[in-house]
């Protein structure tokens, strides 16, 4: 090869190399410029709603996002809008996807805590409920119904949060109900709304339900002595009939001739089931309910009947318990305080004689 030639070739090689060693430094300084910049924080889990000083958070959400059609959406995306408290934007994003994925729990979850966070509590709640209907995992199921507990145990302690609408917190706590249907306090607040709508029937079914809890026991027999649902002379005196130490009162069901055993302890009225066995009739418009009895806690039913008569009094659609008394064949069953306390009584022992008079409010 020619020193000409040789030369030539070498300073091709030169400007190849100067070229590549340009382009590296470019990158170098363009990976640089990249690492300085700031990134997005996006925080995990979502935020919880702040309504609340122990807010819910559900622990192991799926990592491996769902499927999707919508190019806009991905729960990463729905988790930096709420951070940046940007709400009515995720919940526009949720709104879409569970239009064609209406089965995921994780969407209802998110899109509880965002409605909650602008303060519409209706929505919110509608969707937790939702997310209840979905969820599998059963600890966070059992988290989120104490939560939405606790939620509208503050709606209902401060009902201007919803306006002041008592028909639509009645259906949510309600709703609640169904998830534990033996919850007294709920039971109790629930008498105490439907008594101030003046739906006695109602007031006194979940106050009947409450009234076996000794926790709830006297907030549920007040309520009871507050359902007046029948007009009262001045004083009655109703005869009774010695039974012993105790006493028996005379009633009809419905006609139906029964014996009751006039008891100040017993804070509901209902009869034996082998009187209901000759009775069978008046068994209707059943309600599970568990009672407290000398020998436990037994599963028992409500049943209302259309009429129960003592002397003059009325008492219309009245809710009694079928008792446990299977070989009690003295009496038909008990007349308690659901009844009693409606009035102020006496019982005169010596006359044998049940005076009754309204209640002084």
């Amino acid at each position: 090869m020619s020193l000409q030639r040789f030369m030539a070739r070498l300073s091709v090689i030169s400007i190849a190399v100067s070229a590549f060693a340009l382009g590296f430094i470019a990158s170098e300084y363009r990976h640089s410029l990249t690492d300085a910049a700031p990134q997005p924080q996006v925080s995990t889990p979502p935020p919880a709603p702040v309504s609340f000083s122990e807010p819910l958070r559900l622990s192991n959400q799926p990592t491996l996002p769902e499927a999707t059609t919508h190019a806009a959406f991905s729960w990463e995306r729905i988790e930096q809008l709420m951070s940046l408290a940007r709400f009515e934007e995720a919940i526009a994003l949720l709104q879409d996807y569970l239009a064609e994925t209406p089965t995921s729990a994780r969407a209802w979850f998110l899109l509880a805590q965002s409605y909650e966070k602008i303060d519409n509590h209706e929505a919110s709640l509608e969707a937790w409920f939702r997310y209840l209907d979905y969820e599998v995992d059963a600890l966070k199921f059992e988290q989120a119904i104490a939560y939405v507990r606790r939620y509208l145990m503050q709606l209902y302690q401060k009902p201007t949060m919803v306006s002041g609408n008592v028909q639509w917190l009645l259906t949510q706590l309600n709703e609640l109900l169904e998830f534990n249907t033996n919850d007294a306090e709920l039971h109790v607040i629930l008498a105490s709304l439907y008594a101030k709508l003046q739906d006695n029937y109602q007031a006194q079914y979940h106050a009947m339900m409450a009234v076996n809890d000794p926790a709830m026991q006297q907030r549920a027999e007040d309520i009871l002595a507050e359902l007046n649902g029948t007009a009262l002379p001045d004083e009655l005196s109703i005869p009774l009939v010695r039974f012993g130490n105790q006493y028996l009162v005379n009633v009809t069901l419905e006609g139906y001739p029964a014996r009751l055993l006039l008891d100040t302890g017993a804070s509901l009225s209902g009869v034996s089931n082998v009187y209901t066995a000759k009775y069978p009739s008046l068994i209707k418009s059943t309600k599970p309910i568990r009672l407290n009895t000398a020998s436990g806690t037994v599963d028992s039913v409500l049943f209302t009947v259309d009429s129960l008569r003592i002397d003059e009094l009325a008492f219309h659609q009245h809710i009694l318990a079928l008792l446990p008394m299977h070989n009690m064949t003295e009496f038909d069953g008990l007349l308690g305080v659901d009844i009693l306390g409606r009035f102020d009584f006496v019982i005169d022992q010596n006359a044998a004689v049940l005076r009754l008079q309204a209640r002084q409010k």
